[in-house]
C-alpha cells in the first residue's frame, strides 16, 4: 500500500468548488472489487477513488495538476474540465477512447489525453522475467494482439526492448480486453471478472500455483489475447503462451493506472512516471 501513502485523506476540487471536499477511500486487497464511473472523465474507474456522496473521481481526476508536460507530447498540457462537442468532439490520442470529461490538450501538438492516459508509464520493467516495454507514439510493426499497424490508425503502444522477442500492445488493446472480460462489457461469468481479480492471481506463474480460480482468471485473458491475434487456443498459435504471460503482466500494470488505482501495481514492478 506504499502508493497510498502519497495520497491526501482529502481534497479540494476546483472544478467542484470550493466548498466540496473529497474524501479518500482505499480498495483494501481481498476486498471485493468497487467498480464506479469517473464524474470528472467519464471513465470507468475501480478500487481505490475520492468520493463526497454520491460524486467519485478516479485518484487522477481528483489530484489533476492544471499543467502537464508529458516526455511524448511537444508543448505543456493543459487541464480541461469540459470536453468539446459535436464536431469540435475528440478522441485521446493514447487509446482512441472518447473524451467526455476532464482532460489535457496541446495546444502546440493538437494532442488530447484521458487524465489515466496522461498518467501510463513511460517505461515498465516487469520483475518476472525482467522484459522492459516503453510507450510510444508511433511504431513501425505490428501490434502483437490485434495485428493492426501505423496508418490512420495511430494508438500509443508500449513496446518491448528485448530484441529476441519483440513485443507490441496498443493501449486501446489493453482497455478493450479487459473491458470485454469485465468493466465494459462481455456477458456470462465473464462479464463477472474484474482488474483486482486479475491482480489477485498474481504473475500467471504464481496464479496457477495458487489453485484452479486463480489460474482460470490468467487463462481466460490469455485466450482472449490469442483469439484477437487470430490464434485461436492452438500451442502452434502467433501468440505462444509464454508472450501472452508476458502481455498479461504488462496489462495489469497499465489497467491498476486507467482505472485510478495506483496502489496494486508497485508492490510487484518497476516503472517511470511521465
Amino acid at each position: 500500500m506504499a502508493a497510498a501513502d502519497n495520497l491526501p485523506a482529502e481534497v479540494s476540487h476546483p472544478r467542484l468548488g470550493s466548498g466540496c471536499t473529497l474524501t479518500l477511500v482505499l480498495h483494501r486487497h481481498g476486498d471485493a472489487a468497487t467498480i464506479f464511473d469517473c464524474e470528472g472523465c467519464r471513465e470507468p474507474g475501480e478500487g481505490t477513488r475520492y468520493t463526497s456522496g454520491d460524486l467519485v473521481l478516479h485518484t487522477h481526476c481528483a489530484l489533476a495538476a492544471p499543467t502537464l508536460q508529458h516526455p511524448l507530447v511537444k508543448g505543456d498540457m493543459v487541464l480541461r474540465h469540459v470536453a468539446p462537442t459535436g464536431r469540435d468532439a475528440v478522441l485521446c490520442d493514447a487509446c482512441y477512447g472518447a473524451v467526455r470529461g476532464f482532460h489535457y490538450h496541446s495546444s502546440t501538438s493538437g494532442l488530447d489525453l484521458h487524465p489515466g492516459c496522461a498518467k501510463m508509464p513511460v517505461s515498465i520493467t516487469l520483475q518476472e522475467g525482467g522484459a522492459t516495454f516503453v510507450l510510444r507514439r508511433k511504431v513501425k510493426h505490428r501490434c502483437t494482439s490485434c495485428r493492426a499497424m501505423e496508418g490512420f490508425y495511430r494508438p500509443w503502444c508500449y513496446r518491448s526492448k528485448n530484441t529476441d522477442q519483440r513485443m507490441y500492445l496498443h493501449v486501446k488493446c489493453i482497455k478493450e480486453i479487459m473491458a470485454g472480460l469485465g468493466h465494459g462489457g462481455g456477458s456470462g461469468e465473464a462479464s463477472k471478472m474484474h482488474h483486482h481479480e486479475i491482480m489477485a492471481a498474481g504473475s500467471s506463474r504464481r496464479g496457477a500455483d495458487a489453485g484452479g480460480e486463480a489460474d482460470d482468471r490468467v487463462n481466460r485473458v490469455i485466450a482472449r489475447l490469442q483469439e484477437r491475434a487470430g490464434g485461436g487456443g492452438s500451442s502452434k498459435s502467433k501468440l505462444v503462451r509464454r508472450v501472452c504471460e508476458v502481455l498479461l503482466m504488462l496489462m495489469r500494470v497499465v489497467m491498476g493506472v486507467l482505472l485510478g488505482d495506483p496502489t496494486a501495481p508497485l508492490i510487484a514492478f518497476n516503472f517511470i512516471m511521465p
